[in-house]
């Protein structure tokens, strides 16, 4: 039987303390969720993009690990953006992050 997944990547979501920074232009954003062909971070003070706008910028990791990101916003909703990837953040990267709130979780006792 094959294995039913509506997402085409595996998504890291984030509980509001451990999530990374996305930095753009001067602006510095939370980060809802993340997988390797995308993001979803959530708009501060800032003027919300339309979809079709091409964002670049850095996506800051709470392990202190860099991902250098570039894509296309494909749409605005409820103060969240969600940005479609045009290179893809290392798989490696995102099983690291799942491995992160894992061990973050196990010691605080969830």
């Amino acid at each position: 039987m094959p294995w039913l997944h509506e997402r085409e990547h595996y998504r890291v979501a984030y509980p509001p303390q451990l999530r990374p920074k996305f930095m753009v232009q001067g602006f510095t954003f939370d980060v809802v969720d993340v997988c390797e062909r995308g993001l979803r971070f959530q708009l501060s003070t800032a003027e919300p993009p339309d979809p079709g706008f091409e964002v670049a910028g850095t996506l800051r990791f709470r392990r202190g690990e860099t991902a250098q990101v570039r894509g296309t916003v494909l749409r605005v909703v409820n103060g969240e953006v969600a940005v479609r990837l045009d290179d893809r953040v290392p798989l490696r990267v995102i099983m690291d992050e799942q491995r992160f709130l894992l061990d973050r979780n196990r010691h605080m006792g969830m």
